[in-house]
């Protein structure tokens, strides 16, 4: 997924993205966002990995699937936040 604003998506020949794994499993890690599948667009519950964000050629994007909601989109700024260390993942049973 794009994580990055329209205003450098404009001027940048490359984009930041967020890549997605179906493996729900990875859920449990920090840096991690749960991304809903659609009947129309993303087709099964995914993960989205902050904490593997890179940036990819402009030209390596096909198509828009859709946006995030308001609550994917709070739950990824979070994931980021852990990835790149301004706030303490939350770690599950401690």
């Amino acid at each position: 997924m794009v994580w990055q604003s329209d205003a450098l998506t404009q001027r940048l020949q490359s984009v930041l993205v967020v890549p997605l794994t179906t493996n729900l499993d990875r859920s449990k890690l920090a840096g991690t966002a749960l991304v809903a599948g659609t009947d129309a667009g993303l087709t099964a519950d995914s993960v989205a990995l902050a904490f593997q964000m890179r940036a990819v050629p402009k030209a390596c994007l096909k198509v828009r699937i859709r946006a995030l909601s308001v609550d994917e989109l709070a739950e990824l700024e979070l994931a980021t936040d852990e990835a790149v260390g301004r706030v303490e993942p939350v770690v599950e049973g401690v």
